[in-house]
């Protein structure tokens, strides 16, 4: 809910969770974990390799995996790798970390199944297809995590006078998060123009969503 008074002026988002753009990047990051998973398997059901090997296989899948996972899921709705905020990085994080708890049993499995043991490959590739589809969960988690704190720009209106405040945060693109945490939106009480105004609302500028990456550096300070 956003605070009575701010103005926020939304702009068409030209990727969404559901757009043609996205699907190919999920659908090859699919693809890509499930073969991954496939040859650690194989390896070891077959003999090529051991218990060591497969496991570091399996670690590096879902750590490259995941990563890219939640990467793509959160660039699908315009927000950068390098824009996630540091909860958003310890989600990922925590979720890789969670998938590799299950590798020990995976691969208890496969010695179980083992060519050497008369087993079959096919339900173990079967398993695998299920570890696939939580691919498709971590992209989703970081879509909605990252559509849910969404990137505005601070757009002042040309046609008053602005204050120095507005004019310094005049094209700054932050994270709504960000803009939170520093306690800055339009029509704050913080500003120069609403503190000289004593109460009356004179600001005119405005929040407006963007997925234009994000401004560099810390915002410029208000007085």
């Amino acid at each position: 809910m956003r605070r009575k008074g701010s103005k926020i002026r939304q702009k068409a988002n030209p990727v969404s969770d559901f757009s043609e753009a996205a699907q190919p990047t999920l659908a090859a990051g699919m693809r890509q974990y499930r073969s991954e998973l496939r040859a650690a398997v194989r390896g070891l059901w077959s003999g090529a390799l051991d218990e060591f090997d497969t496991w570091s296989m399996f670690e590096v899948a879902i750590r490259r995996s995941f990563t890219k996972a939640y990467n793509d899921g959160a660039q699908s709705v315009g927000t950068n790798p390098s824009e996630l905020t540091g909860l958003e990085r310890a989600e990922r994080a925590g979720r890789i970390a969670a998938e590799m708890r299950f590798i020990d049993g995976f691969i208890e499995a496969i010695i179980r199944g083992s060519k050497a043991n008369e087993g079959k490959l096919a339900p173990l590739f079967r398993r695998v297809d299920l570890w696939v589809q939580r691919y498709r969960e971590v992209y989703n988690l970081g879509l909605e995590t990252a559509r849910d704190d969404p990137k505005y720009r601070w757009k002042i209106n040309p046609e008053k006078e602005n204050c120095v405040d507005c004019s310094r945060l005049a094209g700054q693109v932050r994270r709504l998060s960000v803009w939170k945490a520093h306690d800055l939106r339009p029509q704050s009480p913080k500003l120069a123009c609403m503190r000289s105004a004593r109460g009356v609302t004179v600001c005119g500028c405005e929040f407006e969503t963007t997925t234009d990456p994000c401004t560099r550096g810390p915002l410029p300070r208000v007085e």
